[in-house]
């Protein structure tokens, strides 16, 4: 790596030119670790450590994001201004640094960081006046060059340093669904994954019933728009190189079309469907479940709550997802469970969704005649039974995802992750946090907390009292 070529905007701003030759795509967001290599640069010269701050991560992600999709590397200290403004919370100044490099077989944050640190102007904004940070970079599809971003603010009040106690909150966030899902993806898949499925992000049947058998596949699911393959698809089956495509759903879900654009990507592209979405779930469980599973977990066809939280659960216990209707098991999803013949069957959410008839009938298909349910008094407290039903012991989970209890799209990729990581999939408001997650958070006490989707998603504010919440 050569010298870093610098670029001063202010006494307030820099930036750093890191020169190689070729860049390899990684995850949008790495908040966490930056402001942690900043707190070491900070504690060697007996300045106070600065705090992970979502609105400063967010920035981050959006930055680097826009000099990604632009190849321009510049600063726009008007934008980060506008967005701390918009935010409505109380600062009193801001800073930033930028960076580029390309060449590297793999990033490494600590990279980036030493040479900021080497730069006086990067040196002077990371040891400036600040008690809050975040981070985050991106690769630009055109010409390999991955952009990295910190924005460091200082908050009227000072945001608690390691978040939560010893937790960290990463967004993991796109400008789309599309995005949100590759951003996933990365996340997990860094060396690339063997095969990766693909399915609509308009709706969410196939995706949610696809969660287990991707899990047991070792690889992601990622969204198209049913007649054209979004670019961030796109770029990310280019970067994973599966050897198999599958695709989840008919041809009313993901056309032909798209299934073509997919053969550019993959030596085998396959495709699960049925002819409705109770037989495309019965069809990916045939395709990836012997006879004899542990547990087969069923779920309402006509919402989609319920099964965000189980797919990472069902992934994780090596049982499919299984669709039914409120008053009805259908006749594919009795034939797949008279195939399987589980040890024991778990009804996703209440009576409700899924009545003590339906339930009844199941328990008939499993070997031992158990059939539970988890379920609490709404989604939200049906996420926190489903994270007890595996994670209830005192030691907790270390990892927890929290996605929108209100929309589909973010938390339909984080099944297959978040069995692998492992961590149970929680859910919450765009705006609020329900008590009962509040508790949940207190009982994992998580080292890592991943926010699935953007803040239109997750606002900040709900960010916030996830961190006020944690011991």
């Amino acid at each position: 790596m050569t010298s870093p070529i610098l670029r001063r905007a202010s006494s307030l701003v820099a930036a750093a030119v890191l020169l190689t030759a070729l860049a390899v795509p990684v995850a949008a967001v790495d908040g966490g670790t930056y402001v942690q290599l900043a707190n070491q640069r900070r504690a060697s010269v007996g300045k106070s450590a600065v705090g992970l701050v979502a609105i400063a991560d967010q920035i981050s992600v959006e930055r680097a994001n826009a000099m990604a999709a632009s190849d321009d590397f510049s600063h726009d200290m008007a934008y980060v201004e506008a967005r701390l403004r918009a935010s409505g919370i109380c600062w009193r100044g801001y800073g930033e640094i930028i960076a580029w490099e390309r060449g590297y077989p793999t990033y490494d944050a600590s990279r980036t960081m030493q040479q900021w640190w080497n730069s006086q102007g990067h040196h002077d904004i990371i040891v400036g006046d600040y008690n809050g940070a975040g981070g985050s970079h991106a690769t630009s599809s055109a010409t390999n060059k991955l952009y990295s971003v910190m924005i460091f603010v200082k908050l009227c009040t000072a945001p608690p340093v390691g978040t939560g106690g010893d937790t960290n909150f990463t967004r993991v966030a796109g400008a789309s669904r599309y995005d949100t899902a590759a951003a996933l993806s990365r996340l997990r898949f860094k060396s690339g994954a063997p095969v990766a499925f693909v399915a609509t992000g308009s709706s969410f049947p196939d995706a949610l019933a696809g969660s287990p058998a991707a899990v047991k596949a070792g690889g992601p699911i990622l969204l198209t728009a049913t007649n054209s393959l979004p670019a961030a698809t796109a770029q990310e089956l280019d970067r994973l190189n599966p050897s198999r495509i599958v695709i989840l759903g008919g041809t009313s879900a993901v056309t032909g079309n798209v299934a073509n654009a997919l053969r550019a990507y993959a030596g085998t592209v396959q495709r699960w469907s049925g002819a409705t979405r109770y037989d495309t779930a019965a069809a990916i469980s045939r395709s990836s479940f012997s006879p004899g599973v542990a547990v087969a977990y069923l779920a309402t066809g006509t919402n989609f709550p319920d099964a965000l939280s189980g797919g990472a659960v069902a992934g994780r216990n090596g049982g499919p997802i299984l669709l039914v209707n409120r008053d009805q098991l259908p006749a594919a999803t009795a034939a797949e469970l008279a195939r399987l013949r589980p040890q024991k069957i778990v009804v996703l959410g209440g009576t409700s969704v899924i009545s003590e008839a339906v339930r009844s009938a199941a328990a008939r298909h499993a070997t031992t005649g158990s059939a539970t349910r988890l379920a609490g008094a709404d989604r939200y407290g049906t996420s926190v039974a489903i994270s007890k039903s595996v994670y209830g012991g005192s030691a907790g989970s270390s990892t927890v995802f929290v996605a929108t209890g209100s929309n589909f799209p973010d938390g339909l990729a984080g099944g297959p992750v978040a069995a692998l990581v492992p961590g149970p999939i929680l859910l919450v408001t765009p705006n609020t946090l329900p008590s009962a997650i509040a508790g949940e958070l207190q009982r994992l006490d998580p080292e890592t907390v991943y926010v699935i989707g953007g803040p239109s998603a997750i606002s900040d504010g709900v960010v916030n009292a996830m961190d006020a919440a944690l011991p």
